[in-house]
């Protein structure tokens, strides 16, 4: 019930957004929408605008969201691979695809067969239910050599599928991979010193199509800041003790 009411807060929020900006156009995604609405009403309706603003919250914020967190724990896990991002910040675009390949945040999505088809021996059936593992064919050894291995000087990891292929390719692909490059120039810029949180557990949420940890706790010391001005009062409430919640 409480999921289905937040939903609903979200919805109205989409609404009295979408409405505002009907007279109001900026230069914004949704102002763009609304000015291809009004050359083709037929097309978008005020339920389709509303519905497209509530899919721009969320798949443009659980995901990349997801993301980041896999991304920075998988970095800190392999020390070497954030250390060189630290000294070499050109290879982080390469890491990005690296992170999209080896953790990604969507590694399955649903479907159902059009029509019947054989895929690797077994028989879909015309109106088959199936749960298509991405994820899976992001680690396919005949793709990716050492396909278990994470490695951000891989020169062909951006042959993923972590935002699918084809006529599903995810629209907000180009926006997910700059906010993921720009998380990691500022954070390796400023917290090259930056680690995980010694003796914590990682618990991931519980959905077949999204993957991310519920949270994941880093620490760094606020002395050994290098960017001007980090050091102060506000760096060293969220330094060594207490951790802080990165996600």
């Amino acid at each position: 019930m409480r999921l289905v009411e937040e939903v609903g807060a979200c919805w109205r929020y989409c609404k009295r957004h979408v409405d505002r900006l009907k007279d109001n156009l900026g230069d914004g995604v949704m102002s763009d929408i609304l000015r291809k609405s009004r050359e083709h009403p037929d097309l978008f309706d005020d339920a389709y605008l509303y519905m497209l603003c509530l899919s721009f919250v969320l798949a443009g914020h659980e995901t990349t969201s997801h993301v980041a967190g896999n991304g920075f724990r998988v970095l800190l896990e392999h020390r070497d691979a954030w250390e060189a991002l630290c000294a070499d910040p050109s290879l982080i675009p390469a890491a990005v695809e690296e992170i999209l390949r080896h953790q990604s945040s969507v590694p399955a999505w649903r479907r159902r067969a059009t029509r019947p088809v054989e895929v690797g021996g077994v028989r879909i059936p015309e109106g088959a239910k199936l749960l298509v593992v991405t994820g899976s064919a992001n680690h396919d050894g005949a793709v990716f050599s050492d396909a278990e291995r994470f490695d951000i000087h891989r020169e062909d990891a951006d042959r993923h599928l972590a935002f699918g292929h084809g006529r599903h390719f995810c629209l907000g692909a180009p926006l997910a991979r700059m906010e993921l490059r720009v998380f990691l120039e500022e954070v390796t810029r400023r917290l090259p010193h930056l680690e995980l949180t010694p003796g914590q557990g990682f618990r991931y949420v519980p959905n077949t199509s999204f993957r991310g940890p519920e949270h994941v706790w880093v620490q760094w010391d606020p002395a050994k800041n290098p960017a001007p001005g980090d050091v102060g009062p506000c760096s060293a409430s969220t330094s060594v003790s207490p951790p802080t919640r990165f996600t």
